[in-house]
């Protein structure tokens, strides 16, 4: 059974209106499909108009395909041709022709180049191309990336990252060898650890260390057994005012959570390796360190002791120390 495609409305229309001065509609919808998107590409950029119909016809029913785009665009960009060789079996919306023109003659090499790589070209696959970086642009990577609102995530991921650090060769280098869409995760999650925090509001001393990049975040969270590396992005965007520190007095350590509030940095919380609390004398030692250095501590009611105390520390004593099964550091090969 023969494939019925269906091509765009607007090239049916003009192929019917040049039709009404020439025999043009059985010639052009029986051509091959590199010359009916050669003649789309004309249509697109030349529109026919009433008075000069029955010449555009009879120009593309006999020209070749060569003749026609030059006649098309006064500088036919390399590789258009071949590029509309490998564009389907049917005619695009109009956008398409515009923008693979557009994309041509850019003057970057490596759109181009992707463009000549790519097996299939169609509408979907240009505006992924023209939402990524240019640098990044990779066949390999079109097909992981699923469509342009996707491929723009990945340009602004990109953009932030850089300015936040991030060597934009050596991700550009990673991006164009990306094939799933889990390797671009994975991509984008070393880049993170690459990037740099925005400036710590308490300076650093002998035992207090603000966590400056997202390698230290994740080897904090690795020390502590805890869910730290959850901030990343909270923690490397300035705008969300989070801030992470780790205070150490002897072979006590503690991960300090600051943020930004309309008065202020606050501080949100201090942790013991997994998320236990610290001592009354740890959360005091490191406040007054805070509270020197303009950081707001919010007053805690005390809570007034109970006999149920005693039965919370039997019941959850022992799951202070619990294991979690499996070490942490093997999450990394996981990502």
């Amino acid at each position: 059974m023969p494939i019925i495609t269906s091509h765009s409305p607007w090239v049916i229309n003009y192929a019917i209106e040049l039709d009404r001065h020439m025999s043009f509609c059985g010639e052009f919808f029986r051509a091959s499909s590199e010359r009916q998107h050669v003649v789309a590409a004309y249509l697109n950029a030349r529109p026919p108009r009433e008075c000069n119909a029955s010449l555009v016809a009879e120009f593309l029913l006999r020209s070749r395909h060569g003749e026609i785009l030059s006649a098309a665009f006064q500088n036919v960009p390399v590789g258009l041709r071949p590029a509309l060789r490998r564009a389907g079996a049917v005619v695009h919306p109009e956008r398409f022709y515009t923008l693979l023109v557009e994309l041509l003659s850019c003057g970057e090499s490596y759109i181009t180049r992707c463009i000549a790589q790519v097996p299939r070209l169609d509408l979907d696959a240009l505006l992924v191309i023209e939402a990524l970086p240019p640098e990044a642009c990779s066949p390999s990577l079109i097909q992981a990336v699923s469509g342009s609102a996707d491929a723009k995530d990945v340009s602004t991921a990109f953009h932030v990252l850089v300015e936040n650090g991030v060597d934009a060769d050596w991700l550009a280098d990673c991006l164009r060898d990306v094939k799933t869409q889990s390797s671009l995760s994975s991509v984008f999650q070393k880049a993170a650890r690459r990037a740099i925090a925005p400036p710590h509001p308490v300076p650093a001393s002998d035992f207090y260390q603000p966590i400056r990049t997202g390698e230290e975040l994740f080897s904090v969270a690795r020390e502590f057994r805890n869910c730290l590396r959850n901030y990343t992005c909270s923690f490397l965007d300035e705008r969300q005012g989070n801030a992470f520190a780790v205070a150490s007095r002897a072979e006590h350590r503690t991960v300090v959570h600051l943020v930004r509030g309309t008065a202020g940095w606050k501080l949100e919380g201090l942790f013991k390796s997994r998320n236990r609390r610290p001592s009354r004398p740890t959360r005091e030692w490191i406040e007054s360190y805070l509270r020197e250095h303009g950081v707001i501590i919010e007053g805690r009611e005390t809570r007034k002791p109970s006999r149920w105390d005693s039965v919370h520390n039997l019941i959850f004593g022992d799951l202070l120390d619990f294991q979690f099964g499996f070490d942490v550091d093997e999450l990394d090969h996981v990502v």
